[in-house]
Parts: structure tokens; C-alpha cells; sequence
């Protein structure tokens, strides 16, 4: 028979999760739609891939485990709540792809929206490993 092995890991306040959610999902906007990231070296080269595609691929993974981190405490399946923190991550790309389509000095990207996609992807991780967590509150934690 194996043992189980659980974590305790805090559950920060509500307020403070969905807060860093808005966070997250604001800067990508201003950084996707309200500004123009400078082009580097890294963006140039050939034979790597282009740092603004490790920008994308870093805010998506970002948002998809934060809001995944938020909606924790909720009451709903594990398939049903990974699928629904994944579309929303990915939905929210394609969204901003869209945005910038409308941007002067930005366009919209099949390869940004991959970027994103498989950034978003990162957070299915967390629902591997979430049954082996107990979270408890912060006051409880300490």
C-alpha cells in the first residue's frame, strides 16, 4: 500500500489571488496593447527563438497558474475547472491577438497565439499536482 504524500501550502485570501489575476492579465494588456516592446538582438536572430515569443510564452504561464491558484477553493470538478482555467488563458491571447490586429505599430500573430497557447498549457501541471496539496489558510498556516 503506498502513502499518500500531502503538502501543506497556504491559501492566500481571496481577494489578494484574484487581485494578483487582474495584475497579471493588466500588464499583458498594457505590454500587448498600450505599448510597443523594443525590438532586442534576441528578437533578430535566425537560430533562436525570438525573445518575444519567450515573452508570451512566460505571461501566459503567468496567468494560466494564477488564475488557476485563484479559482482553487472552488467546488467543480478537476477536468471541468482545468479545461475552463485553459480556455480562459487562451481565450484571453487570442483576444489580445485580436486587439493588437486593431493597434497601430502592432499586429495580430498565429505565432504569438501558439506563444500563448502552449504558455497556457504550463498550468495543467498544477492539477497534477493540486490532490496532493492541502491548502489551508494563511492564519491556520503559520
Amino acid at each position: 500500500m503506498m502513502t499518500r504524500i500531502t503538502l501543506r501550502v497556504p491559501l492566500l485570501p481571496r481577494w489578494f489571488r484574484w487581485s494578483v489575476v487582474v495584475s497579471v492579465a493588466g500588464l499583458i494588456f498594457y505590454a500587448s496593447i498600450l505599448t510597443v516592446p523594443p525590438e532586442t538582438a534576441l528578437d533578430t536572430r535566425p537560430d533562436l527563438i525570438p525573445l518575444d515569443k519567450w515573452r508570451h510564452f512566460i505571461a501566459y504561464a503567468a496567468l494560466g497558474n494564477s488564475l488557476a491558484y485563484a479559482t482553487t477553493d472552488w467546488n467543480i470538478e478537476t477536468r471541468r475547472l482545468a479545461a475552463a482555467v485553459l480556455s480562459v488563458t487562451i481565450l484571453y491571447g487570442v483576444g489580445i491577438e485580436f486587439g493588437q490586429s486593431l493597434t497601430p505599430e502592432r499586429y495580430f500573430s498565429i505565432g504569438d497565439i501558439y506563444a500563448n497557447l502552449l504558455g497556457g498549457v504550463l498550468v495543467l501541471p498544477y492539477y497534477v499536482v493540486q490532490p496532493h496539496l492541502q491548502l489551508v489558510s494563511v492564519s491556520e498556516f503559520v
